[in-house]
């Protein structure tokens, strides 16, 4: 019989090998999430990606927007912010996601030529000023047409994938 510890030293590192995090060809991003806040309550924010993901290729869905309810947000952020955040320890896999906030920035909206309110204060007004109960949803397009002195909103549920278009005056 041969000696059992050359076989336990060849399957360790067998299973050493398989553990390898360097055999995937995508970057390893940090776990975390950009998106505008579209809901904000006692317990958090939810930041809903404007991104979909293709996940048809897997047997997954073609078009799945990534949303977390995350805890330990600063109080002085809004609906409607832009913001990129980075998660502090793990996530609770269900949809929306839901986490705890590590690091929060909050993307500075913009004003276009002729508009007294950015995207983000109009987006803010939108979400505040219309009920859309317990859909989540993501945006698709924010646009200021100076003529009219508007702005239209393209929101997008994440299940039905129904699109809410919204007009709101420039103030």
């Amino acid at each position: 019989m041969r000696n059992p510890l050359i076989y336990f030293t060849i399957l360790v590192l067998v299973a050493l090998a398989g553990c390898s995090s360097e055999s995937s060809d995508e970057p390893v991003d940090e776990l975390g999430i950009t998106g505008y806040i579209m809901d904000k309550g006692d317990e958090g924010i939810l930041v809903v990606s404007t991104e979909a993901k293709d996940y048809s290729g897997t047997g997954g869905i073609e078009e799945y927007y990534d949303a977390v309810w995350t805890g330990g947000a600063p109080d002085d952020v809004e609906v409607g912010d832009y913001v990129e955040i980075q998660f502090e320890g793990g996530v609770l896999d269900s949809y929306p996601a839901q986490a705890a906030v590590g690091e929060l920035e909050v993307i500075p909206g913009s004003t276009p030529e002729g508009a007294t309110l950015s995207d983000t204060e109009v987006l803010n007004k939108a979400l505040t000023t219309n009920i859309f109960g317990n859909e989540i949803l993501t945006v698709q397009t924010i646009e200021f047409d100076a003529e009219q002195d508007e702005w239209t909103i393209v929101l997008k549920n994440t299940d039905s994938y129904e699109e809410h278009t919204i007009r709101v005056e420039d103030e």
